[in-house]
């Protein structure tokens, strides 16, 4: 049994040794194992070689007892996994000539693993709660972030592995590399595809440094201004990739090929002299995924990057970000541009350009308050290091504190180019939002759209033409078949002494604004016949028996305050009325619709349905339904049969029915320079040639 274990104890030590040096000569590529690799090789010069594999060895009891917790259900191998695991978890190698195991760590199996699973997370243990000696001898003093080894077995899904973003990650890494041209081609080699993308840079002085996840070994300048994280060749990854690159400060050239399994292997790369003589060269072989949309990224990659670049033996098209601006201003290494819009912006729209690098943003959109136009920032970003991508995939920005105050810069920028006009509609709200940016802009142009009834089919307001220099007043919104009535009442002269105006909320708060007059509701009075009156407004149960026909009196009452001051009260305008359309619970089915004339009503037939299709069509959009013209034609043919009934009488509103029957249906069979003669007697029907006296009639049932 001693044997047995002064064997097992041997082999720890020779697996501990081996587990060191590895450590030092093979490290994974995350900044961690780098940094253990290089405290390693200082302890190396520090004690020396015989020194430290002596310190090595009298680890071998401790690293026995740990194993000896976990062996039972430890699914890795004890020498290529537990070993080296166990010295990364458990050895402080800061100081240099004195590395030990640290008090106190915890190894998941090892101290701590009799306490694991499903009690593991649940809080304080009852026996630490009671003894806290225990908790200071179980847990660490202090503890840092670090970067798990496992992240590197996971760098192929850091970037979606899409042409575009290959493309765009390689380009960006040419022009912070002083790339003045940069080629885009697809070769064949070795029999198979593969695209080369090859820059007239400085190349890469620092290989190492080039395959270190998080690591981008670019000089202070351009760290600071172009934000490069050491991620951008990992977009690469899972893919064959040879690399080759001449460092002009060394003025040497390397190559080396990075096969798929290696970019989470971390397995050894051979590195070999190149003959490449500028700049650096990338060839992938490029997947079938990739063929047809090559050129469109290629072109989209081209379209903003301040570097020219080729696609085979054509110069693609490169344009100016902030191109069409209405105007530019410089900021904090920044360009922002002002574009004017007649419409909603989309909010995944390309805001900001970083050296190429296109990302939606939600910059500022400020809009006029009755939605004339719109003003939006674009920014272009040449020297803003405050202003950051999220990584890895850089297709947003980060949100910090610099990113809000470009949004303030925008946001002022646009006001400064409103102000440049003179004049404009911004809701109040805005105008003050502009004072506190520093932007003194006078009070909104005092015009509005003049008053327009809604339509029951839109129901919306339509713009009507605009109302400058004369009085006005506002006008409530309510329901279409209301305002089509109310339309009517005041459409002759100016009964309210001033021109209706639709309202704008937004201008609330304008001194010329807030001293228009305003009416803030209307209702009908109906006076039936000798007294018997009642009212009627929006959802107003009407009394039972009424139907359609003419009334003694209709009257509109308007509710009218002197200008929109808090408290003032309410004056009642009273002005005549001839029609009110009242539509029952299915708008567009007239035989449920009440219309109510006037005694000495006017309105004409035609009129009269024209006013029945404004205040009650809408059209079924269901799926089942016929079509938008077969429903309107519909209703209208309805609509004017109502309008000859009430007006006209029944005999003169159906024979206006057959006429338009007749003339959609039966005039167009009737032959050029002919007539037809007809009767009609029930379902019998007879026709004739009104110009052959001698032909017999024709009769169909």
């Amino acid at each position: 049994m001693q044997d047995s274990n002064c064997t097992f104890a041997l082999e720890t030590a020779a697996c501990l040794w081996e587990a060191v040096l590895s450590l030092r000569d093979n490290p994974l590529t995350s900044p961690t194992d780098i940094e253990r690799a290089l405290l390693i090789r200082e302890t190396f010069k520090a004690i020396g070689t015989a020194a430290l594999r002596m310190t090595v060895v009298g680890w071998t009891a401790a690293v026995d007892a740990a194993w000896g917790k976990v062996a039972d259900d430890y699914a890795m191998s004890f020498d290529w996994d537990f070993v080296p695991d166990w010295i990364i978890r458990h050895i402080d190698w800061s100081d240099p000539f004195c590395p030990v195991i640290q008090q106190g760590r915890v190894y998941v199996g090892d101290e701590a693993g009799e306490h694991g699973g499903e009690n593991a997370g649940d809080g304080c243990d009852g026996n630490v709660a009671a003894n806290p000696e225990a908790s200071a001898m179980s847990f660490p003093a202090t503890i840092k972030t670090t970067v798990g080894q496992s992240l590197m077995t996971k760098i192929g899904r850091f970037f979606n592995g899409s042409v575009s973003d290959c493309l765009t990650e390689t380009i960006q890494n040419s022009r912070r590399a002083g790339a003045t041209r940069i080629d885009i081609v697809r070769i064949e080699k070795n029999d198979r595809p593969v695209l080369r993308i090859r820059d007239d840079g400085l190349g890469i002085a620092e290989p190492v440094k080039f395959l270190t996840l998080g690591d981008s070994g670019w000089k202070e300048d351009i760290a600071r201004s172009a934000d490069p994280a050491g991620m951008g060749v990992f977009s690469l990854a899972g893919r064959r990739v040879t690399v080759r690159s001449h460092a002009a400060e060394l003025g040497a050239a390397w190559q080396v090929t990075i096969t798929p399994d290696a970019w989470e292997s971390g397995k050894p790369l051979d590195l070999v002299p190149s003959s490449l003589e500028k700049g650096t060269e990338i060839e992938i072989d490029l997947p079938e995924s990739w063929v047809n949309a090559l050129e469109q990224a290629a072109r989209d990659a081209a379209r903003f990057c301040p570097v020219p670049i080729w696609f085979g033996d054509n110069r693609l098209p490169q344009e100016n970000f902030l191109r069409d601006a209405e105007r530019v201003e410089e900021w904090n290494g920044c360009r922002i541009g002002i574009f004017v819009d007649t419409s909603h912006l989309n909010r995944d729209k390309v805001r900001i350009n970083f050296h190429g690098l296109t990302v939606p943003c939600r910059l500022p959109h400020i809009l006029d308050a009755d939605g004339g136009r719109g003003w939006y920032a674009k920014v272009d970003i040449i020297d803003s290091p405050q202003l950051q991508l999220v990584l890895p995939a850089r297709k947003e920005m980060v949100q910090n504190t610099a990113l809000d105050a470009l949004h303030d810069a925008c946001e002022a920028a646009i006001f400064r180019t409103i102000a440049r006009e003179g004049h404009h509609r911004l809701s109040h709200p805005n105008w003050l939002r502009a004072m506190a940016r520093g932007v003194t802009l006078p009070e909104a142009a005092p015009w509005l759209n003049a008053w327009t009834p809604r339509t029951a089919e839109t129901d919306s307001a339509l713009l009507g033409d605009r109302v400058a220099g004369e009085p006005m007043i506002l006008m409530p919104t309510d329901q279409p078949h209301i305002e089509q009535c109310v339309g009517r009442a005041i459409a002759s002269g100016r009964p309210l002494g001033a021109a209706p105006v639709d309202p704008v909320g937004d201008f609330a708060g304008y001194g010329w604004y807030d001293a228009l007059p305003r009416v803030l509701g209307y209702s009908f009075r109906i006076d039936r016949c000798e007294g018997d009156l009642f009212d009627y407004a929006a959802d107003t149960q009407l009394p039972p028996g009424l139907v359609s026909g003419r009334v003694d009196g209709i009257t509109l009452e308007l509710a009218f305050q002197e200008k929109g001051v808090s408290g003032e009260a309410a004056a009642v305008i009273a002005l005549p009325a001839d029609v009110l359309i009242v539509p029952g619970d299915c708008w567009t089915d007239l035989e449920e619709v009440i219309i109510l004339l006037g005694t000495d009503c006017p309105i004409t037939p035609g009129d009269l349905a024209s006013l029945l299709e404004r205040a009650c069509f809408y059209p079924d959009e269901d799926s089942d339904a016929d079509s938008y013209h077969t429903q309107q034609a519909s209703f209208d043919m309805h609509a004017r049969f109502a309008s000859n009934l009430l007006l006209l009488g029944e005999d003169a509103a159906i024979i206006e029915r057959v006429r338009e029957a007749m003339r959609e249906h039966v005039s167009w069979l009737v032959p050029k320079d002919r007539a037809i003669t007809m009767r009609a007697v029930s379902y019998e029907v007879e026709a004739a040639f009104a110009d052959n006296d001698d032909a017999a009639a024709v009769t169909t049932a």
